[in-house]
């Protein structure tokens, strides 16, 4: 258990010190970029904000790559381990997210030149601010740090109160949210593997695919539900999809 809370504070750390220097927006997410990617496309965007000469490029991708493997390691370890830690251990957590935080900034300042320092910093700040004001602010990222298991928990507690859902409902959804997060966890595993981007051909396949399993999760649901559950979570899922639209509006 403390080897897992060690690796679990230097991936947060590590995290923190990512998102200071590059913001994972969520094209990233969506183009599902390998480790190695998503480092090559921080390190181009400090280069042409730093103005990062050859050398300070290498020292900058070596940070990264260290980062990576932190967090691969974390990640690793967690799928065995979903026990919750007790508040003396969050206590513990984040103090040492900070000692973490604090290392990194230092290693970043001996990279770095006075002004390109500087201006890091301010990209440090320019970046929690907007994380402040929009969905940082209202704990939409809370789930970076959840197993999908406890991921799953907490969508079944949502329904359930959302839809009044009995004992054998919650039994019937609860084994359908795991259902869909082992095959989600199957995509994300092939496609690492495969690391690299899915051609046109397989971007279509992959669109139709999610079609029809979204159709045969939706018969599922209306399986379950009653009529004025049903209709519920239909109105639900609109509500979800029109909010996903407008978020995306607002990246573009």
């Amino acid at each position: 258990m403390k080897k897992l809370f060690i690796a679990a504070l230097l991936f947060v750390g590590i995290v923190s010190f990512a998102q200071d220097i590059n913001q994972k927006s969520g094209r990233d997410q969506r183009e599902k970029l390998t480790p190695e990617q998503r480092n090559e496309k921080q390190l181009q965007k400090l280069t042409s904000e730093l103005s990062l000469d050859k050398k300070q490029q290498d020292q900058v991708k070596s940070l990264l790559a260290e980062r990576s493997a932190k967090a691969e390691k974390f990640r690793a370890e967690r799928k065995d381990n979903t026990a919750k830690p007790t508040a003396e251990q969050r206590e513990s957590f984040k103090k040492q997210m900070e000692t973490e935080k604090a290392a990194n900034d230092a290693k970043m300042k001996a990279i770095l030149n006075a002004d390109q320092y500087t201006k890091w910093s301010a990209l440090k700040k320019e970046h929690k601010a907007r994380g402040d004001k929009g969905d940082h602010k209202k704990g939409d990222h809370k789930d970076d740090f959840k197993t999908p298991q406890e991921r799953d928990q907490a969508h079944l507690q949502k329904l359930t109160t959302e839809l009044s859902l009995n004992i054998d409902q919650q039994k019937q959804v609860s084994e359908l949210l795991s259902d869909r997060s082992t095959k989600m966890a199957m995509l994300k595993k092939s496609r690492a593997e495969k690391g690299t981007e899915p051609t046109a051909a397989e971007k279509e396949a992959m669109r139709k695919q999610m079609k029809e399993d979204h159709k045969a999760n939706d018969a599922k649901m209306k399986s379950i539900l009653n009529a004025d559950q049903y209709k519920k979570w239909t109105a639900l899922q609109k509500e979800h999809k029109d909010k996903m639209k407008g978020h995306k509006k607002d990246k573009k």
